[in-house]
Parts: structure tokens; C-alpha cells; sequence
């Protein structure tokens, strides 16, 4: 039997990783590196035209995210999709002739790691970084490196003198293109101290200003183009260099994690260092393990992101090789991937921000985790504070970010990281209920409405009011309106994290089929719901949103008694300027009272209870006028609007007025969600904004 460590070795078992998914990273670079082409003569001051402002691809991404790769393929994905997603760039004859032009271009690839200072001028920033170009040429194409002073008398610090120097060196001609790919820009952070630079009005030295301002000037040779990597601050970088002494704009290169069909390929195109070069896919995937659900796999696993993609990859082929049997379903494939050890050591390398955070960084966690959860957007330039913004918080925590277009993310934090998190005894209770709440959601569940986002909170809200072992206003109002409420155990003993159960739909519903097992349950399988799927304690909200179940589901229990309480909560938001009606509230409970009734309580004497409780941020006049803008317990027997409902035996439904719904998601909140999803028909809401997620965040905190 093979060692932990053995099981799980992340051993390189494929040649070089396939680039795939790139298709609008190259397009978007293609552009930048044509308009800096059309406008270098504004650059270079030949002409009376003065409008243009240099733009350079940069991408200031974590380890892991692509950035490295793309910089060094980027020719080579140039020549992929010349005809295909790059045909529309080339639409007009100039771009035409500058893409055939790209297709030839030279690259030479430049790691700053090796930027340090240099006689004869040992503290100037600009004469280290051209001595390194020279020095990455001749290491380039294996030539003897050029000395110091020798290199020095040829360049004389003169970008005129460097550029042919350089295309001497690496063998090409003066017209062709010279794509100069610099990586590791984030080494500026801490070995700027090594070099003499300018200071800004303020007296402030700022590395990247003074980089920047080489690149800018290098930018006026002919045919000459650049791309910038590497780890860093990058949205402070752009800020600081297009408004500081460079006056240059960098231009972020989304790099996007991939999705599944792009791991698909890369699946199918990857080949095993051994003789017969196999497919990894074809080692990895029995007859009954596509490799569509292998891809789902490690999409649910590492969230895409290439680096920890490639590192899973090799530690599922070493689990292979080890045991001489590939995976036979989905299932199995997942129990490795969510083993301790495997995701312990897949994680391994990326985790230095993450297990070094500073006190500023940790105090904002919870809120970068519920952004992760909810799939909340973020701008760009949004800001945490004065002086911090977000997209760099993401950067510097060692999280992700996946871009939906030129100025907005969402924060992505894959599945293999949550472990590291969840052992950090700084963790609070809140931030464990998110961390564990993303580790058993779905990859395809995602809170697109205000409704989805209203009851994401009024959950997180029910787990920390049942855990509260402090007193708790809704908790002790629920005991007064229910006798059966108040025979259940609470506090609950654990806050666990918020769990996503198959949707119940109609039993007349087609409902989809993947990897043999049904998506949902039938309407009329309540009875294996309630005893089979639900576990005590444990909040649950359905992975889709349907019009047959309530929208929250819990079970609690009683200390002394072998009693069970089944609690189903209705979500309904004031979407409606008239508020829900008594119909509303009717349909709610003989969609789940009457259904549970007749499968559950029915035939389990009288053990069993279940409670539908209201939630409702705007009921109509009449219901208000009715409850005497009180809360109320309609119990077992009892008839509900001139006997249109009968609630059944073991059965309670509840309904809490508007002020009380306030104790778990206040008006303040809700104005907030109204104005984020102000546009009808429940969009994908972008105006949600950080000073809403913060009183959400302390509403939660307030029940800790």
C-alpha cells in the first residue's frame, strides 16, 4: 500500500501544458500591440497629431493564473486563431498587414527575477534592465554573453543603440517585429530598494513608475512591441503609472480561468511523457467516466485556474499509477480530489499570501468571501478603503479573480484552497459558514437574483440566530407563536455551513439526467427528502430555485423527547408594490404543509412536525389588517381565510410581520438590494456596491 505522501506526489507525468482558452486574451493584446504599431510616430513626435496616450498589455495576476505561459505562447496563439477569432481584427487592409506581420514576429523572453545593478552604472534601473535584455538574447540563442563595459560602450544608454544591438544578437531583421515579453514584474516591489530612482511630487519612489518609463521610451523604436507579467499591485501599478512621471496606461489581460470544455481539450491534447505519448484523458477516464465529467471534476476542484488544474492533473495520474486502474465514475474521481492530503498538497505551492495575511487584510476576508459565494461583481476600480482596492486585496490574499468584461470580476476561490483557510485558528464563526458553504456548493450554482441573494442572507442569518448561544429576539418570538418550537433543541451545537439540496420539482416535471443519477427530486418524494437528505441542524437551501419548495429548509430536534421538527421558509421580497396577498401565502403552504402531510407526518404518529414560516418584506393591506401587524402561529386544524386552507394535523404555519421580519435581513439591506436589482426581470445585479456587503456583513456579525 502506497504512502500518503506516495498517493499524493504532484510528479510531472505530461510534456509541456497545451494553451488553450486564450481566444480573447490574444484579441484584446492584438489590439493594444496595433494601436501602439498605428500611433508610433505621435510617440515619436513626427507629427502633429497628439491624442494618443501608450497603452502596454500587462497582467498583474497570481501564481498559477496563466501569466507566464501566455507571454511565452502568445506568437504561437496568434498563429491559432489567425483565421479564426483574430479574422474580425483583421477586417481592414493595415490590420490585415500588421497581423501577417505578428504572425513572424521574434520574441525574446525577459524574467526581472535576474534584474539586479550593474556596472558601470550599478544604480541605474535603466541600465540594468537593458544589460538583461542583452543578456536573455545571447542566453536566447546561445551566444557568448557580452561584457559589461563592452555592452555598455555599444548601447551608450541609447534606445536607438540598443534595439539593433538586440536584433544583431537574436539573428533577425530590422523590420521585422520584436515582441519584448518581460516577466515577474512584481520583483520591482522589493528589489526597487536596489536601484536610484526618481521621486514623485510627493518625494515618493515608486518602482514601477521608472520601469515603465524605460518600456515608454523603448516604445518609439520601430517595430518594436512589449508585454508585461507578473505579480504585483496591479490596479495601484496602472493608477500610479498612467497619472504619475511615465504617463503611461497599462491595459490588464483578463486571463480567465477556464471553463469545462476548455479543460476538455486540454484533457484530450495533453500527452504523457511515455513512448506512446497517451492522451492523459484516456489514462484518467474509464469506459463508464467521460471526460466531459472529469473536466466537471476538476473545474468543481480548482475553480480552472491552469496552474492548480496542471498540479491536480499530475497528482490524479500518480493516484492512477499507483493502484493500475483508472477512475470508473464522477463520484469516485471527486472523493480524491476532496481527500485532505490531496487538496493540502495541490494547494501547497499558491498559499504563502494566503497563510501570511496581515491583520488589514484578515478584517476583510469575510466580505471577499461572501462576494466568492454570492458571485457578487466588482469594478475594478471599487475601493475598500481610501487608500486599498479591492482588485489588489484579491491579488495580494492569493485568491483569483474571473473577468466578465474589460472593468468588472467576481472573486474566485477554488475548492482546494478552503481547507488551508478552515485550518486557521483566526477563523471566525461567520467566515467558517462561508468557507464551508463554498466547499459543498456546486460550480454551476450561482446567486443571479435578488430573490436568490435575499434568502442567501436570511439563511446565513437563521444558521448564526440557531447557533447564537446569546439571546435572541426572533429565536425567543418563534417559541412564543409555536408550542413545537419551543420543545426544540437551541442553540443548535454547530454553525455548519449552508448546504445545496436537490430541487423538488413536479413529479410531472422532466427532470435532467447526468452521470445516472437525477438533478432533483419529485414532488412527491418528500418522505426521502426528509429522512434521507436532510441531517439535523444543517440549513439547506435548493441548488435551483423552483415554484415547489420553500425556499430555505431545516430540521431541529428535541432534547428530551423523540420529537422532529421539519422547518420550511418561504422567502418573498417586496418586489411587488402591492405586497404578497393571502393567495400567495395559501399557495406557499399547500405546495409543502399538504405534500409533507400526506408522504411524512401522516405515518409517523406523532413525532413529526413541520412549520412553514413566512418571510415576507411587504405583505398586502388586507393580510397587515388581518394579523393586526403582529407575527402569528396558525396551528394544526386551524383554517386560514374563510376556511380556503386547513392546516395539517402535526403542521404550523407562520407569518412574520414586516417588523419582525427586520431581525433577520433589516430595511437598510433591503433598499440596498432594491437599488442593485432596479432593473426588472431579476438581472444579474452589478450596483450591489462594498458599502452594502459591509452592513451586511455587520448584521451578521451582530449575531455572532
Amino acid at each position: 500500500m502506497a504512502s500518503l505522501d506516495d498517493k499524493w506526489k504532484a510528479v510531472d507525468n505530461f510534456e509541456s501544458v497545451v494553451v488553450v482558452d486564450r481566444e480573447r486574451d490574444v484579441v484584446r493584446v492584438t489590439k493594444e500591440l496595433y494601436d501602439l504599431h498605428s500611433n508610433r510616430e505621435q510617440l515619436r513626435g513626427v507629427t502633429s497629431s497628439c491624442n494618443y496616450r501608450l497603452t502596454i498589455p500587462f497582467a498583474p495576476h497570481m501564481f498559477g493564473s496563466g501569466k507566464t505561459t501566455f507571454a511565452r505562447t502568445y506568437l504561437e496563439l496568434v498563429q491559432r486563431f489567425g483565421e479564426t477569432s483574430l479574422s474580425t481584427f483583421a477586417s481592414d487592409p493595415s490590420r490585415r498587414t500588421f497581423l501577417e506581420k505578428l504572425k513572424r514576429a521574434s520574441l525574446l523572453f525577459v524574467d526581472l527575477r535576474k534584474l539586479e545593478p550593474t556596472e558601470p552604472k550599478e544604480r541605474n534601473l535603466k541600465w540594468a534592465v537593458y544589460y538583461l535584455l542583452i543578456k536573455a538574447a545571447c542566453s536566447q540563442v546561445g551566444a557568448e554573453i557580452l561584457r559589461k563595459k563592452e555592452a555598455f560602450e555599444m548601447v551608450d544608454m541609447e534606445p536607438s543603440n540598443l534595439v539593433p544591438l538586440l536584433r544583431d544578437i537574436l539573428r533577425i531583421p530590422s523590420d521585422q517585429y520584436l515582441l519584448l515579453a518581460f516577466d515577474e514584474v512584481g520583483v520591482l516591489d522589493t528589489n526597487g530598494i536596489l536601484f536610484e530612482l526618481e521621486k514623485n511630487d510627493k518625494g515618493v519612489v515608486r518602482p514601477y513608475n521608472d520601469f515603465f518609463g524605460i518600456i515608454s521610451q523603448l516604445c518609439k523604436e520601430p517595430d518594436l512591441f512589449f508585454i508585461v507579467v507578473g505579480k504585483s499591485k496591479g490596479l495601484s501599478i496602472k493608477n500610479d503609472v498612467a497619472f504619475g512621471l511615465s504617463r503611461v496606461i497599462l491595459h490588464f489581460i483578463p486571463l480567465s480561468p477556464l471553463d469545462a470544455s476548455s479543460i476538455v481539450e486540454f484533457l484530450e491534447k495533453t500527452l504523457l511523457k511515455t513512448p506512446t505519448q497517451e492522451p492523459v484523458c484516456n489514462v484518467l477516464c474509464s469506459s463508464s467516466f467521460s471526460v466531459n465529467e472529469l473536466a466537471d471534476s476538476l473545474l468543481e476542484c480548482t475553480g480552472g485556474v491552469p496552474g492548480l488544474l496542471t498540479r491536480a492533473v499530475n497528482m490524479l495520474l500518480n493516484y492512477i499509477k499507483t493502484r493500475n486502474q483508472p477512475f470508473i465514475s464522477k463520484e469516485e474521481c471527486l472523493t480524491c480530489m476532496n481527500d485532505y492530503n490531496f487538496r493540502r498538497i495541490c494547494a501547497e505551492p499558491f498559499v504563502e499570501r494566503i497563510l501570511n495575511l496581515d491583520e488589514d487584510r484578515k478584517s476583510v476576508f469575510d466580505i471577499l468571501l461572501m462576494m466568492a459565494l454570492y458571485r457578487i461583481p466588482s469594478k475594478v476600480d471599487d475601493r475598500l478603503t481610501s487608500e486599498s482596492y479591492l482588485y489588489d486585496a484579491v491579488t495580494e490574499m492569493g485568491l483569483y479573480r474571473y473577468p466578465i468584461d474589460q472593468n468588472t470580476f467576481q472573486i474566485l476561490i477554488p475548492k482546494v484552497f478552503v481547507v488551508i483557510f478552515k485550518n486557521d485558528p483566526s477563523i471566525s464563526s461567520l467566515e467558517k459558514i462561508l468557507l464551508g458553504s463554498l466547499d459543498v456548493e456546486p460550480v454551476d450554482c450561482f446567486f443571479y437574483s435578488k430573490c436568490r441573494v435575499f434568502e442567501g442572507i436570511v439563511a446565513l442569518r437563521l444558521v448564526l440566530m440557531l447557533s447564537s448561544k446569546n439571546r435572541n429576539e426572533l429565536r425567543e418570538l418563534l417559541g412564543q407563536l409555536s408550542p413545537i418550537w419551543k420543545q426544540m433543541k437551541l442553540p443548535i451545537s454547530t454553525t455548519s455551513p449552508i448546504h445545496y439540496i436537490k430541487s423538488v420539482v413536479s413529479s410531472t416535471e422532466t427532470r435532467s439526467e447526468s452521470n445516472k443519477s437525477r438533478r432533483t427530486f419529485a414532488n412527491t418524494e418528500w418522505n426521502k427528502i426528509i429522512r434521507e437528505t436532510l441531517y439535523l441542524e444543517t440549513i439547506y437551501i435548493p441548488l435551483d430555485a423552483t415554484s415547489h419548495s420553500p425556499d430555505i429548509i431545516f430540521k431541529l430536534q428535541s432534547p428530551v423527547e423523540p420529537k422532529v421538527l421539519t422547518v420550511g421558509v418561504a422567502c418573498k421580497g417586496r418586489w411587488r408594490s402591492e405586497g404578497i396577498g393571502w393567495s400567495d401565502i395559501i399557495d406557499e403552504a399547500k405546495k409543502f404543509l399538504d405534500p409533507v402531510y400526506d408522504q411524512v407526518l401522516s405515518s409517523a404518529m406523532d413525532y413529526h412536525h413541520c412549520m412553514l414560516i413566512i418571510v415576507s418584506t411587504k405583505l398586502s393591506l388586507n393580510v397587515s389588517n388581518e394579523l393586526g401587524n403582529q407575527s402569528r402561529c396558525y396551528s394544526s386544524g386551524m383554517f386560514i381565510r374563510n376556511d380556503s386552507f386547513k392546516v395539517p394535523d402535526n403542521c404550523e404555519l407562520v407569518i412574520l410581520c414586516e417588523r419582525d421580519v427586520q431581525m433577520l435581513i433589516d430595511e437598510e439591506i433591503l433598499n440596498g438590494l432594491e437599488r442593485a436589482f432596479h432593473v426588472p426581470h431579476n438581472p444579474t445585479f452589478w450596483n450591489l456596491g462594498l458599502k452594502l456587503l459591509h452592513k451586511i456583513r455587520n448584521s451578521f456579525l451582530s449575531w455572532q
